[in-house]
């Protein structure tokens, strides 16, 4: 019975209840069990809620402001940073015993909370916690902005330069921007003073009168200081003179905004100093909740004199350095600075004589401090004045783990994961380090190719396994044997690459040599039989003829491919003259054209229909790549995929298509899914995943409208490699497709433990189905099994009527041919799909 929708309002979400006190968290628990909420989790310290927030489906978080490993500040920016796997806009409710009015509610705004309760409020939890999940309301709309601005060009400065903070209405007359907010009340206005219609003037006078606590900022090209003045005593909030810089812009509109807090925590204050007066008691219960409030927060609060050293210091200074109060006060700053980091100091007291001349604060500025045992601190630094000019505030936030993260991630990026070893990506920067120093006739280098003879044998007769081990065992023997000023970098399979660092020919020979001594000699035994090696080397060097980077590792390449064709495990220095070498120069020209073709962006997707034959409607696009020539020549991808699979730099153009595609989907919100092809060289890239997620987050692509599709035979020839990225994709929302199901026919046995979600029958079976009996048989049989263990069935090559009428007989899920629809640009790929929609059938496409 399909799911009442109702219900799903009625559904009690699931909550996370984080609390160190086991009394309170049991009343809280308590109230929660009365109001009806079943599913509580409950945790007493932060480890075990960020097991929970990582492995558990949350709806709400509950918390404590200081739970024991990570206060509740720290854990909201970790949920709002994206990191965990858990959603980053899942609602927070943080429960206080410290409480400072507007000061905590700002506080909480600025961490991503969407509600600060007292713990003396919590009777009011139950209401607040229906209220947060609510999917009808949204907790994090932006505030409205209302720009009256006769000026298109202005108004589109201010709706670029803003729109990521605020939601922006524009009106280019007085009378309808006025009319505008009379009906939606924006949170600031934006007012330019010469209007048509209706001048600004008369604008701000009819808002403040029936608004009189409305923030607007006024706009003028005619500015000067007596209407500046005039402005404000009208009740402007604030002034801005054109033309205005993007960062002066920004600045006048974030203080117009806070305005409110401003204001209101002014005359809270202002309240609570007349109450200090009347009662010193509650002078001291004021005082100590501020200072409470200071020592809870887990960032460090500083404030600078003029000379940079401290003059005040918050109590978690201390937590996090091991330096006292009175160890820290009325010292240098710089005294805290971690040697060797000294330069980052110097620019910040570069930033802050900036500052002075700017009044714009410092934010996101890190700093490197020496805690008292030694140990290094990584801090971000925000910066803003006191109210004396003469000091300025900071705010210090720990991201020592950030920045270990962030290596972490840097070193994956240029190093190899198996060997450790540097990777392509670092070897082909340091070519073009290289190429400049020997381009201002400095010094002369060498490249050295390495390629293992026969390793491909190791792999299919004792396994992948062995062969890794035998990887990392040759790459720590060529560590041993090349200079300390050499770089050796792993560049796929049993392919290496050596720098040789200011080196002559003779030298080169010497090195090259003993480094396919070491290789011949080296063995192993598995299964009672000895294994050796040998190896081919091709030399370029780099003495400064070259026109561009790029052409070294063609030289090497070439040369390599010589000694290959003169009997392998030889050494050979890069001829130009080498007869050999033609077939690979014609092989390597085509693979330069496509990398100039991609730096160009003249590699294109065209997009073919996929039917849905149930539904009777185009289901989905196959993005099929193409490459354009200057002159606008469409070529087709027979002519360049097979040489960039040969030459092993598939991964350069699996990466541009995945690109390509991203950019497709966020351009045309039409294109509800997409089907991208990978080679088989992309499973063995280890940038393939991080890769698809950068261009995710860059295009903000929703993953579940992209199918990743791998040819069968690529999909088998390393199940588990298959099965692991696989598994990563699902992960992320994608989809996967097999490709060419059948061309191998030892795939049943697979199909169970491949994890796909589409599988298409190979063309072959299909393009003489409507003449060959076995045919139809064998596509029956095929679909059955796809059917059977779950998973949808597409059928390509289906070029006429009566293929597709016997496949719609057979129950094929999905059809793909000419006779549906020929790969088209993307524009002419949505229109014919539109019209698909009011058409009879996939035959009328």
């Amino acid at each position: 019975m399909p799911e009442n929708p109702s219900s799903l309002h009625t559904a009690k979400p699931g909550l996370l209840l984080a609390c160190r006190d086991k009394t309170e968290q049991e009343r809280i628990h308590s109230l929660l069990l009365e109001a009806g909420y079943r599913n509580v989790i409950l945790a007493d310290n932060a480890r075990k809620t960020l097991h929970c927030l990582n492995t558990q489906t949350i709806d709400l978080l509950i918390t404590d402001l200081e739970l024991p490993g990570i206060d509740g500040w720290r854990l909201s920016r970790l949920i709002r940073s994206g990191i965990l796997n858990c959603k980053s806009q899942l609602p927070i409710l943080m429960i206080a015993h410290t409480w400072c009015e507007r000061i905590a509610e700002v506080t909480a705004r600025e961490y991503g909370i969407d509600k600060l309760l007292p713990a003396s409020a919590i009777d009011k939890l139950v209401p607040v916690i229906e209220l947060l999940t609510n999917p009808l309301i949204n907790l994090n709309s932006k505030p409205r902005l209302l720009v009256i601005e006769d000026s298109e060009d202005t108004a589109h400065l201010v709706e670029r330069v803003l729109s990521n903070l605020f939601d922006i209405e524009l009106a280019h007359d007085g009378k309808q921007g006025l009319l505008a907010w009379m009906q939606r009340r924006h949170h600031l206005v934006l007012l330019d003073i010469m209007l048509p219609s209706l001048s600004g003037r008369e604008i701000l006078a009819e808002i403040l009168r029936q608004h009189p606590a409305q923030p607007i900022v006024v706009m003028t090209a005619h500015a000067n200081a007596e209407e500046a003045e005039d402005l404000m005593f009208l009740g402007a909030t604030d002034f801005l003179p054109k033309p205005f810089r993007a960062e002066q812009l920004r600045k006048v509109c974030d203080i117009a905004i806070h305005r409110d807090d401003y204001l209101v925590s002014a005359e809270q204050f202002a309240n609570q100093v007349q109450s200090l007066k009347e009662s010193e008691q509650a002078f001291r219960n004021l005082y100590q909740s501020h200072h409470q409030l200071l020592n809870d927060l887990q960032s460090v609060v500083m404030e600078l004199d003029e000379n940079l050293h401290i003059r005040f210091i918050n109590p978690v200074w201390q937590k996090l350095t091991g330096f006292s109060r009175e160890q820290t006060l009325n010292k240098p700053l710089i005294n805290f600075i971690a040697r060797g980091y000294e330069d980052l100091f110097h620019k910040l007291e570069a930033e802050i004589i900036l500052f002075k001349q700017t009044r714009m604060p410092i934010i996101d500025f890190e700093l490197c401090l020496q805690a008292r045992d030694g140990h290094l601190i990584w801090m971000q630094l925000k910066l803003n004045s006191s109210q004396q000019n003469t000091r300025y505030s900071l705010c210090l936030d720990d991201i020592t783990e950030q920045r270990k993260s962030q290596e972490q991630l840097n070193f994956l990026a240029t190093h190899d994961s198996l060997t450790g070893l540097f990777n392509r990506h670092y070897a082909e920067l340091l070519l073009k380090e290289i190429f400049a120093e020997t381009k201002a006739g400095k010094k002369q280098h060498a490249l050295v190719y390495i390629d293992l003879d026969h390793f491909k044998i190791i792999n299919d007769t004792f396994g992948h396994q062995k062969g890794d081990q035998v990887l990392k065992e040759m790459s720590q023997l060529l560590l041993k044997k090349i200079r300390k000023t050499d770089v050796l970098c792993r560049l796929g399979g049993d392919e290496f690459a050596v720098f040789l660092n200011n080196i002559t020919p003779q030298k080169t020979l010497q090195i090259t040599q003993a480094v396919q001594k070491i290789i011949s000699d080296f063995s192993f035994f598995i299964h009672e039989q000895r294994v050796n090696l040998g190896c081919s080397i091709g030399v370029a060097l780099i003495d400064g003829t070259a026109h561009q980077a790029d052409e070294y590792f063609m030289r090497a390449d070439i040369a390599l491919y010589v000694a290959k064709g003169r009997g392998r495990n030889l050494i050979h220095f890069y001829n130009p003259s080498d007869n050999e070498s033609t077939e690979l120069k014609n092989r390597i020209n085509i693979s330069q054209k496509i990398r100039m073709a991609i730096r160009e962006d003249r590699m294109v997707l065209f997009f073919q229909p996929i039917f849905d034959i149930q539904k009777n409607r185009i289901s989905h696009f196959e993005a099929l790549v193409r490459l354009r020539e200057k002159d606008g020549t469409i070529v087709g991808p027979a002519e360049f995929i097979p040489v960039l699979e040969a030459a092993g730099e598939m991964y350069l153009l699996d990466r541009w298509v995945i690109k390509l595609a991203t950019r497709a989907l966020k351009n045309h919100p039409e294109l509800t899914n997409i089907a991208i092809n990978l080679s088989a060289q992309a499973f063995k890239d280890d940038n393939l995943v991080p890769n698809i997620i950068e261009n995710l987050e860059l295009t903000q692509v929703n993953p579940n409208r992209i199918t990743f599709e791998l040819t069968e035979s690529a999909s088998l020839f390393n199940l588990q490699i298959t099965q692991s990225v696989i598994k990563q994709l699902h992960q992320l929302g994608c989809s996967f497709s097999v490709d060419d199901f059948g061309s191998g026919f030892s795939s049943f046995a697979y199909l169970k433990s491949l994890p796909a979600d589409y599988i298409k029958v190979d063309g072959s079976f299909i393009k003489n189905l409507d003449q060959d009996p076995v045919d139809q048989a064998l596509v029956k049989s095929m679909v059955q099994v796809i059917q059977a263990i779950g998973k949808k069935a597409i059928a390509e090559y289906v070029e006429n009527e009566a293929i597709l009428q016997l496949l719609v007989k057979i129950g094929i899920d999905y059809v793909q041919g000419y006779h549906i629809g020929h790969p088209q640009p993307v524009e002419d790929a949505i229109k014919n799909s539109l019209k698909s929609k009011i058409q009879s059938g996939p035959n009328r496409a």
